[in-house]
């Protein structure tokens, strides 16, 4: 409660240097989240728009002709395309949407990150899968375009009408059955990811993977690592007691993020993990995903709440005062 009087007093002090200089890019994107995290969506997706002007957004804006959809004109019969911005799982995230795209009649072109084309084969529906540069050097015809994260805006989205059925993501048979006879069926599979990729926007997210030390005791659990890259030292050094199987020098090894982690995922009995892309994957999926928050989380967490309305079966656990990861796990053992 301490952290959500902050953000409103936060608010009311955006609002103040907007009403002195309306065209403030940098505090009209602030707001924005802060609107967003407090579940002021109609305003929060408005603001959100001003991403585009503020100097430091990740992605950079793209200048295509067509004219930009947002919802109002009618799209049966039309092609529209959608580009990705931001992260991988801002894309696992926010593709749910071009299903209601589809539900309009609109012929749907996506442009996902390349290393996502594989995991987005998994969408279903007839949305066509394309390189953005197909996009900006104009090798395909399309009526409209929108940006990925301004579909809630397009749909206007409310925190009542957010469009959370799971899974809506699958993983390839295939794989599924590979992994299957790989893991086996004894014990309790709980997937495990403790790390994103390190920057500023990992700063505090992640945790060290002996947190999980308790949960790899328990009788029966298997710790199966659904963790790569940075991190992944520590699993040399591990607590006494404490087992974590890994899955190998092929487990994603080739140009598609995620295909065999999405398959992995749906083997396991639960998933634990920091706030990265594994946790949108989980409820992309309808995994059972427990995500360990840090004190002041990423706004899409919104306040407070143990449960997401973006995704039904992930559980939220929060840390309660900054850098204390113990009494998080604490909770979740």
């Amino acid at each position: 409660m301490l952290f959500r009087s902050r953000f409103a007093e936060a608010l009311d002090l955006l609002r103040t240097a907007l009403a002195d200089k309306p065209d403030y890019a940098t505090a009209r994107w602030n707001k924005s989240l802060l609107d967003l995290r407090l579940g002021n969506f109609a305003e929060g997706w408005r603001g959100y728009e001003w991403r585009w002007r503020y100097e430091g957004f990740p992605t950079p804006r793209r200048d295509l002709a067509q004219p930009l959809w947002l919802g109002d004109e009618p799209v049966a019969g039309k092609t529209v395309a959608v580009p990705w911005e931001q992260g991988l799982g801002d894309t696992i995230h926010f593709c749910r949407y071009l299903a209601l795209l589809e539900e309009r009649g609109a012929r749907v072109l996506f442009a996902p990150q390349r290393p996502l084309r594989g995991l987005m084969k998994g969408l279903g529906g007839n949305v066509e899968l394309v390189d953005l540069l197909d996009l900006l050097e104009d090798r395909v015809t399309f009526d409209y375009q929108v940006p990925l994260l301004s579909l809630p805006l397009a749909f206007a989205t409310a925190s009542d009408s957010i469009p959370n059925a799971a899974p809506y993501l699958r993983p390839e048979a295939v794989r599924v059955a590979r992994w299957r006879n790989r893991l086996g069926n004894h014990g309790f599979k709980v997937g495990i990811c403790w790390q994103g990729n390190t920057g500023n926007l990992d700063r505090g997210r992640s945790f060290p993977v002996s947190s999980f030390a308790s949960i790899a005791r328990l009788p029966g659990v298997r710790l199966i690592n659904l963790h790569k890259g940075d991190g992944l030292a520590q699993l040399s050094s591990l607590p006494d007691g404490m087992e974590v199987e890994t899955l190998g020098d092929g487990f994603d090894a080739g140009p598609d993020a995620f295909v065999d982690t999405a398959a992995v995922m749906t083997l396991c009995d639960l998933v634990i993990t920091s706030d990265t892309a594994v946790a949108h994957l989980g409820g992309a999926l309808g995994v059972r995903t427990w995500v360990a928050l840090k004190a002041v989380p990423d706004w899409r967490w919104q306040c407070d709440r143990t449960d997401s309305p973006w995704y039904p079966t992930l559980r939220l656990f929060r840390q309660k005062s900054r850098g204390r990861w113990q009494p998080v796990f604490g909770d979740i053992e």
